[in-house]
């Protein structure tokens, strides 16, 4: 395709586009659990619902919403259990619940002596079970609590139910927004409106982003068959993690008085610490500064490594920087000096865990930390080994 029709496209998708502006209406409007990054946080989910779900906790609302859940729960099961039906539960006090996270490794367990009732979630966002971590919850259960009415629960995005475990109930995202609308029409002229604008906060963020065909997957889906041509040219052309974490990194050694920038690229990030750079600058066919020695960054998509590169330039001074080095390897590499590129150092600033699993605000934030450390500290070291080098 030339560059024309390409530019038409782009121009359509732009332009009166109501299907985009009504995108950008909905992620721009403030949201405090968008705000705090948490959608597809499968802990704060847990820890939002356990005090939802606690009739002790400060949102004034008792055991509600616990009985409502409860309901929704029983309502869903294929299986009755003996001695447990909805008439039952309706006619409980929850008052004396206990809800407890993580006992046991289980998300929320919820436990009344009153009724000999307990109950288990396990909590699952944009994640599956493992194991037979449900099947060990469920024996753990029937033996800690033997007189206890149990229900176990499989809370999902779409209520899918567990692999090859019949005794689960399946919940979904979508049953527990229902849920908390009811909470809030019945409880909006009561509760304070602080409390009702933030469970409202949490309801907003699970019909926009969580729920399956979730308000924003609808959108986006038609946007996209509107515009094709034209988004799949910004997908072609949009910057990728690597390139965020490339910027971030030269962002940061930027404004650090301390960090003086070299030549950098998406995937080798170059700088000095001023306290190093009285190494000559003799160096031939590498940076254009000349510096020989430089700190390297080597951004990869699985992992993000620190180098002190010893690089071309006079053989007597190469010679003299990596003796001193072979001299402390407790601080540096041990390695043969070779023609070209020496690393001497190297430190590990992003694991690939790290990478895949962190928004780019947090990768930042774990670089800026990582970096602060090194100058506290190696840095600090090697500058004192390479004074040794003194004078060159």
């Amino acid at each position: 395709m030339g560059s024309e029709p390409q530019k038409e496209n782009l121009e359509k998708f732009i332009y009166e586009n109501q299907d985009l502006e009504s995108l950008e209406e909905m992620t721009d409007e403030f949201n405090i659990f968008t705000a705090l990054n948490i959608r597809n946080d499968e802990v704060k989910h847990s820890n939002f619902l356990f005090w939802l779900l606690n009739p002790g906790e400060n949102h004034g609302m008792g055991d509600y919403f616990l009985k409502a859940f409860i309901l929704r729960c029983v309502s869903n099961a294929t299986v009755t259990k003996e001695n447990l039906s909805i008439i039952d539960v309706d006619s409980w006090e929850l008052s004396d619940a206990e809800v407890i996270r993580e006992w046991r490794n289980i998300d929320i367990l919820i436990r009344s002596e009153s009724n000999k009732f307990i109950c288990i979630i396990e909590n699952k966002v944009r994640s599956s079970e493992h194991g037979n971590q449900l099947t060990r919850y469920q024996e753990l259960i029937t033996r800690e609590f033997p007189d206890y009415i149990p229900i176990f629960i499989y809370l999902t995005i779409d209520g899918e139910y567990p692999n090859g475990n019949s005794e689960y109930i399946p919940v979904s995202y979508r049953d527990i927004s229902t849920l908390i609308k009811h909470l809030i029409d019945s409880k909006k002229d009561k509760a304070g409106s602080d409390l009702i604008t933030f469970i409202s906060h949490y309801r907003q963020m699970l019909r926009r982003y969580i729920v399956e065909d979730s308000e924003i997957q609808k959108l986006c889906r038609k946007i996209y068959a509107n515009h094709k041509t034209a988004l799949d040219l910004i997908f072609e052309y949009k910057p990728d993690k690597q390139f965020d974490i490339s910027n971030c990194l030269i962002d940061i050694i930027k404004v650090d008085a301390n960090l003086i920038s070299d030549d950098s690229s998406k995937t080798y990030i170059r700088f000095i610490p001023k306290s190093l750079d009285f190494i000559p600058h003799k160096g031939q066919g590498w940076v254009k500064s000349k510096r020989i020695l430089v700190f390297e960054v080597y951004n990869s998509p699985d992992r993000v490594d620190a180098f002190l590169i010893i690089g071309p330039g006079p053989q007597d001074i190469r010679q003299k920087l990596y003796d001193i080095t072979q001299g402390n390897l407790k601080l540096f590499r041990s390695t043969k000096l070779y023609s070209k590129w020496t690393a001497v150092y190297k430190t590990r600033l992003l694991t690939k865990k790290e990478i895949e699993d962190k928004e780019i605000e947090e990768i930042k934030e774990i670089l800026q930390d990582k970096l602060t450390q090194l100058k506290e500290s190696d840095f600090l070291k090697i500058e004192n080994e390479l004074k040794k080098a003194q004078p060159i």
